[in-house]
């Protein structure tokens, strides 16, 4: 079965804030000893080969008060010479060009094919006046808007941007906007994040960083939304894609809802007229 991860961060020891190496080096040491100062595409993508990953979503961010800065322009570039690495762009509030500016040659100059926006870590809430126009940009493109939900450990985010009700103002006034709640709001608010999927059809829920055994009791009405759940691994936060996607493997699901979620739903919403 064919496997997208829709969840990937990729970068070096420069781009990351010290703790976040640390956590690296904690839960994922492989990972700085393989790749350190020196990933490159062609060494992601043979990890990638080796955890039987056909395709992964490469995420910028700009959250420069908790994890680190990893430009829109050092993602594109990244991914520009294989379509197994899909880069996902991130917005700066604190800059002087607007969001639908950024949005607009995110897309449009640089390749990205969707965003990754983090309210807990840059401290925002979702329906800040000034995220709109890139809304309206990702709306008109048809490209999805990833938002992380939830908890977070590291130093320097505030929680309370992360809850999933926050985006229900953005899914009713951008119906035709898709919406990804990551990491499904971990691990107060599993079932906020699911009442959003019966709410909105255009919001999905990505399932990074949420132990897959897990997935049936804290989302009890996964196999009914079956199309819009996506894999996500959290990769370098785990040691292991494969095991992740083994374990979703063996759940009481059915063989669509399986193939929904590891292929199916994140190709579907990179893919919109498929």
């Amino acid at each position: 079965m064919t496997v997208l991860d829709f969840h990937v961060h990729a970068g070096t020891k420069g781009h990351w804030n010290p703790w976040i190496i640390s956590f690296f080096q904690e839960t994922n040491p492989e990972f700085l000893l393989r790749f350190g100062d020196a990933i490159t595409p062609e060494g992601l993508l043979e990890y990638l080969d080796s955890e039987e990953v056909s395709q992964a979503v490469v995420l910028a961010e700009y959250s420069p008060k908790t994890t680190g800065i990893v430009s829109n322009e050092w993602v594109a570039s990244f991914c520009q010479n294989t379509d197994r690495l899909i880069p996902f762009g991130a917005l700066n509030l604190c800059g002087e060009t607007d969001t639908g500016t950024q949005a607009e040659r995110c897309v449009k100059e640089l390749g990205c094919r969707g965003f990754k926006l983090m309210p807990t870590y840059s401290h925002f809430y979702p329906d800040d006046p000034r995220l709109l126009p890139a809304y309206e940009v990702a709306r008109d493109l048809g490209v999805p808007v990833m938002f992380h939900t939830g908890s977070s450990i590291f130093k320097g985010s505030r929680i309370r941007y992360g809850h999933p009700l926050l985006l229900d103002d953005i899914a009713e006034d951008f119906p035709d906007l898709a919406i990804i709640l990551c990491h499904g709001g971990r691990p107060f608010w599993y079932k906020e994040a699911e009442w959003m999927l019966r709410r909105h059809r255009n919001t999905y829920i990505d399932v990074a960083g949420i132990p897959p055994k897990q997935l049936p009791a804290v989302f009890p009405r996964l196999e009914k939304h079956r199309d819009r759940f996506l894999f996500g691994s959290d990769w370098p936060g785990i040691p292991s894609i494969r095991a992740q996607v083994r374990a979703i493997r063996e759940l009481p699901l059915s063989p669509r809802a399986i193939e929904g979620i590891l292929w199916e739903n994140g190709a579907r919403l990179l893919n919109p007229d498929r």
